[in-house]
């Protein structure tokens, strides 16, 4: 009886090891850029011809991937449901969290974000039961961008991303980990700039050491908003302190920019007499104005130069070339 039931169980051991190479040969397929259509027409083919479940739960599974790659929400989504409940009753930890892995991307690509935050949960606990830290992580960081988007609690996604981006660092994944603090700081952007601003550069620095250039440009847009959100929280706040001492308004400055090598632009309507530093009037052009005084308002320059000069939207360059050596 006990050589009988350890035969039972290195039978069945085969084919949870089975179904597991199964689901990396259609993954490969979806990798190596098979069509998703052909994937999972020929995963329907083997459907109707397998008998064991866990064979019929692989290939459940990698026709819902195909679905899915291939936009077909609904029938990956169902697929993925029975494979998951197969690889439950089953046991087999690599292949049930593989399916919840893909149910997760089901439920985020469909918008779903309670039962993403659910499927994230449960995928990250059959990792971590599974010994695969990597996939706990990555499935952490899905479960932060869930909460991330259900815009509930921005401070809880925020630290289920730190948690993820230690899983990651743990695992040796400099470029997941850098993503982690990416989204962390996504975060916090809106509630708490500051902290945004310190865990952004922190992952400009994660994915520069990871040579990961595309993340680095979209941290470093994070920067620019945390920045700008910074900003924006001082100017409020000195203008609240002006309206508490009683201002009517906060004095405003001019952006002041260091002019470029160049020339001041001209003022076409700032010549001859109306400029105020032109060329004294003759006696005859005084007489006239002096007729016509009585017609017309009196006006006069007060100075030869504006407030606003120096800010970007006069400014206007001239080229100049490069000053010749003197011989």
């Amino acid at each position: 009886a006990a050589a009988a039931a350890a035969a039972a169980a290195a039978a069945a051991a085969a084919r949870m090891s089975q179904a597991w190479q199964l689901i990396q040969q259609g993954r490969g397929w979806l990798k190596e850029g098979e069509c998703p259509y052909a994937v999972a027409e020929e995963a329907t083919e083997q459907l109707a011809k397998v008998d064991g479940k866990a064979e019929r739960a692989a290939w459940l599974l990698i026709a819902a991937e195909a679905n899915l790659a291939a936009c077909r929400l609904d029938a990956a989504l169902e697929a993925a449901v029975e494979a998951t409940a197969i690889f439950k009753v089953s046991g087999d930890k690599e292949c049930r969290a593989a399916a919840a892995g893909t149910v997760l991307e089901l439920h985020l690509a469909k918008q779903n974000w309670e039962d993403a935050v659910a499927t994230a949960s449960a995928a990250a606990e059959a990792c971590r039961q599974a010994q695969d830290s990597l996939g706990q992580a990555a499935n952490m960081l899905k479960l932060a961008r869930a909460r991330f988007m259900q815009m509930k609690d921005p401070y809880e996604a925020a630290r289920v991303a730190l948690t993820a981006s230690q899983l990651f660092n743990e695992a040796g994944d400099k470029s997941g980990a850098a993503e982690a603090l990416r989204l962390a700081a996504e975060a916090h952007v809106l509630w708490d700039p500051e902290q945004a601003l310190k865990v952004a550069k922190d992952a400009v620095d994660g994915f520069d050491a990871a040579g990961d250039f595309r993340g680095k440009s979209a941290a470093y847009e994070l920067v620019a908003a945390a920045k700008a959100q910074v900003a924006m929280a001082q100017r409020a706040e000195h203008a609240a302190s002006g309206a508490a001492r009683g201002d009517d308004y906060a004095k405003h400055k001019w952006p002041r920019y260091a002019q470029q090598r160049g020339q001041w632009g001209i003022d076409p309507f700032a010549h001859g007499t109306y400029m105020a530093t032109a060329e004294p009037l003759t006696d005859q052009q005084q007489k006239v104005q002096e007729k016509a005084r009585f017609s017309r308002k009196k006006f006069s320059w007060t100075d030869g130069r504006h407030a606003t000069d120096e800010a970007w939207y006069r400014q206007e360059l001239r080229f100049m070339p490069r000053p010749q050596e003197q011989q």
